[in-house]
């Protein structure tokens, strides 16, 4: 059964790179996938004295989430994005911001103006980047006063009721068992040492900003729709386990309140 399993995931994942899944449900991951509080955005124009007009670069920009939030506070943004899909969304939003640029390019193959940045930024993409690629070419990127900022959204551990989320994993192990369980978010990991170990940034620094919210159950059915894992399970596979998970919310007043923390990291260019 394992091995069968193996297989239907493995059809499911053949041509289609799971960084780009993602604009395959576009519209859905733009209406259902969280946002970041505005604290951050200011915190990161304070720690980097950014001011309007400063020119800044966005790696895996997605459907806008931290764009909008950088545009409003007038930084003259170029915003990267390799989904065909989602660029085009995020080109739509900011046709009438002349202070945004959208180039459709992933960071790797995009190749670097002339005048440096002062701001390299990435908003849950960040680790879609090659990891020999990631902080060298931001480190090329950036001038001598320059600075990295990096957001994820992590779904805290223990953030509903026990005996939701233990129904919750139940399915997942039956089901899918390749799959991680829960809602779209980071992993609990703290890159403060990844980003010091790379030899290009110097006063890293994270900061924390704990937040919940509560999702209907058609909510959070279409938020797992946009989860790179599960779009690369088979589709009856992924049937099965949003029917299962449906049955389990609708037992539950059909909706589930999910804790977060957002995870800034904050790091200046090294020499």
């Amino acid at each position: 059964m394992r091995v069968r399993k193996r297989l239907e995931e493995l059809v499911a994942t053949q041509g289609r790179e799971q960084r780009l899944v993602f604009g395959e449900v576009a519209e859905l991951y733009d209406r259902y996938r969280p946002g970041y509080p505005e604290a951050v955005f200011d915190r990161i124009l304070e720690h980097g004295d950014l001011g309007p007009g400063d020119p800044a670069l966005e790696v895996g920009c997605g459907t806008g989430r931290a764009t909008l939030p950088l545009a409003r506070r007038r930084l003259r943004l170029t915003a990267l994005e390799p989904s065909p899909e989602m660029a085009q969304m995020v080109l739509l939003k900011t046709a009438d911001l002349p202070s945004v640029r959208v180039e459709e390019s992933s960071f790797e193959d995009w190749s670097l103006p002339d005048e440096p940045f002062r701001l390299v930024t990435s908003a849950q993409a960040w680790h879609w980047v090659r990891p020999e690629v990631r902080y060298l070419k931001a480190h090329q990127a950036l001038g001598p006063a320059g600075c990295l900022a990096l957001i994820w959204n992590t779904a805290v551990k223990g953030g509903t009721s026990p005996e939701l989320e233990e129904a919750i994993d139940d399915v997942y192990r039956r089901v899918a068992p390749n799959v991680m369980a829960g809602v779209p978010g980071d992993s609990d990991e703290d890159r403060r040492l990844e980003i010091a170990a790379s030899g290009h940034f110097v006063d890293v620094v994270r900061d924390d900003y704990p937040w919940s919210t509560t999702y209907s159950a058609e909510h959070y059915l279409a938020l797992l729709k946009t989860q790179s894992d599960h779009r690369l399970l088979h589709p009856a596979t992924l049937e099965r386990l949003l029917e299962a998970i449906a049955g389990i919310l609708a037992a539950h007043g059909d909706e589930l309140t999910q804790s977060y923390c957002t995870f800034l990291y904050l790091a200046r260019r090294g020499a």
